[in-house]
């Protein structure tokens, strides 16, 4: 899915945003991938959750109604609101949701069973992990809402870009234009990185292209 952005990486996007004025769509440096190679790129089906010891009559039920919405090659965005004693996500839900056609996660919480979501080539990008279940100590309440994770506001259908550096949002609006202007800026590094190879001043360089 999304193969076209393969050669599109988070740092680029970034800096694409930062010049049209989007300066603080990278989530927080401590949500990392559960492994070296995991890469995400798709569009956010988002879930809000929230801390809570009470008994509750339907804890998943939130869960259940993001895997009704999501299409083939979406990313599931979890919020966890700053509970991070427990994993939300693991292999069951992941399982699940890859019979959905949907390959990752990212959360600003925890998760667990990340040997098995690695071994099934499910994606994650997490703020750590835990063997903690879930029940009784966090409830998603909302699906397909605004959210706030990792520090980014995210709205349903916003572009996901997640690769070793960390994860990008980029919003619908500007979607389209922040991939064209990526694959330009691309080219243009290629050509510095050769050049800088061959041993020319950096100062030339920069000075020349503007890239660094």
């Amino acid at each position: 899915m999304h193969e076209e952005w393969k050669p599109i990486y988070t740092a680029l996007v970034c800096d694409i945003m930062d010049q049209l004025g989007h300066r603080d769509q990278a989530m927080s440096y401590d949500i990392r991938p559960s492994h070296a190679d995991a890469w995400i790129a798709g569009t956010a089906v988002t879930l809000d959750a929230y801390e809570n010891h009470q008994e509750h009559d339907d804890p998943y039920g939130q869960i259940f109604a993001a895997y009704e919405v999501a299409q083939r090659g979406d990313v599931f965005i979890v919020a966890t609101n700053g509970e991070c004693k427990s994993g939300l996500w693991g292999e069951l839900l992941s399982t699940a949701a890859k019979a959905h056609g949907v390959e990752s996660v990212i959360t600003d919480g925890l998760v667990r069973d990340v040997r098995q979501m690695n071994e099934m080539g499910f994606n994650c990008f997490s703020k750590g992990y835990s063997p903690l279940d879930s029940a009784g100590r966090i409830v998603p309440e909302s699906v397909n809402e605004p959210i706030l994770c990792g520090g980014v506001q995210v709205h349903p259908g916003d572009f996901v870009l997640a690769d070793v550096d960390g994860v990008a949002v980029i919003p619908t609006s500007i979607k389209d234009e922040v991939f064209k202007k990526a694959q330009e800026k691309l080219e243009g590094e290629n050509t510095v990185r050769d050049e800088l190879a061959a041993g020319r001043s950096p100062r030339e360089v920069f000075d020349q292209y503007g890239i660094l």
